[in-house]
């Protein structure tokens, strides 16, 4: 085992990520466990401790991670055409899902305990990913609110998002990669053009039973 005293506490939380991004990439969530990443870095599960409160602690800093590096993959997407840049987006996207497929799945895959607090700091990473397609609705129709840009967001990462998981983890046969982007580009460019900014109008709040409270919490810590 190493010693404490070889690495600073930044280091050794540095260490942790990444070999628990690492376990995640070899065996998907039910790989990650805190005795294999202690072996990992060759110090105690006590050590891990010390840098992070909880597994609940340390699989958010991954899945903080991931969202970082979805987002900056999209930062990448230059156009003129918010339509065009909306489609480049979703490909972003389901490019990222396609190459890393168990860092994509264990995002949506891990949920903290209903009484558990969303930190801020994930909430914003969260933010940033919506904030990537909102930028462009803002352009498409800059007569939306904030909150309906959001939610118009939210609804189309949703409709990319669910279209990756039936093609990636359907055991369907006869699917491959083009039928993938072709789906996708197909929910684009109809979510654009068949009348999503008149649904608008007629969108309610979710009544707060419950259920809607349980599925808002799913969708805000992705």
């Amino acid at each position: 085992m190493a010693r404490r005293g070889h690495h600073s506490l930044e280091q050794i939380k540095n260490m942790v990520l990444v070999a628990a991004e690492d376990l995640v990439i070899e065996g998907g969530l039910p790989q990650l466990r805190v005795r294999n990443i202690a072996v990992k870095i060759g110090y105690t599960v006590g050590s891990i401790y010390m840098v992070f409160d909880n597994m609940n602690d340390l699989i958010l800093h991954i899945k903080g991670r991931t969202l970082d590096t979805i987002t900056e993959q999209m930062q990448q997407v230059k156009c003129s055409n918010p339509e065009r840049c909306l489609e480049e987006l979703a490909g972003v996207y389901i490019r990222y899902a396609c190459q890393n497929l168990n860092r994509w799945s264990m995002v949506f895959e891990h949920r903290l305990p209903d009484d558990a607090e969303i930190p801020e700091w994930y909430q914003k990473k969260v933010d940033n990913l919506y904030g990537q397609f909102d930028t462009h609705f803002a352009l498409i129709a800059p007569e939306l609110s904030p909150a309906q840009r959001r939610q118009t967001a939210l609804a189309f990462l949703g409709g990319i998002h669910g279209i990756c998981v039936f093609m990636l983890t359907t055991q369907l046969g006869g699917l491959n990669d083009n039928d993938l982007e072709e789906s996708v580009v197909l929910l684009v460019r109809r979510f654009i053009h068949d009348g999503w900014m008149n649904a608008m109008g007629g969108i309610t709040p979710l009544t707060k039973t419950p259920q809607a409270s349980r599925l808002l919490r799913s969708v805000r810590t992705v």
